[in-house]
């Protein structure tokens, strides 16, 4: 019995050193890559933009836009009114010579007469 302990004792401290030194090798290996991180991740890390910078730029954008024409600025209405958007003032067009009218016809031959009139000839 006496001779058995050293041997178990030696099997013990051998097993200890065989597993410390498996553990050493499999840590001196490279490790393996972390996953990415996601992309909802990243979206919260990015840094918020101030309010001021916002409205700042927004401002800008405005100002850089172009004015818009006087014609755009009138809508027609379904009733074949037209009105102004920036005042809101509305305004009716009706020709008072309907095509088809002897009365029409006698004032676009009249004036058909006086554009062939006024061209220079050459």
């Amino acid at each position: 019995m006496g001779r058995m302990v050293p041997r178990t004792l030696m099997r013990v401290v051998l097993a200890v050193v065989i597993v410390a030194g498996a553990a050493g090798a499999v840590s001196a290996e490279d490790p393996a890559p972390k996953p990415a991180p996601s992309i909802i991740m990243n979206l919260i890390n990015r840094p918020l933009e101030s309010q001021e910078q916002a409205f700042n730029q927004a401002l800008k954008a405005e100002a850089l836009a172009p004015a818009p024409s006087p014609v755009d600025q009138w809508e027609v209405q379904p009733d074949g009114s037209v009105r102004n958007k920036k005042t809101g003032i509305s305004m009716i067009v009706r020709n008072p010579c309907p095509p088809g009218d002897i009365e029409h016809e006698f004032a676009l031959a009249a004036y058909n007469r006086a554009l062939a009139r006024s061209k220079p000839r050459h």
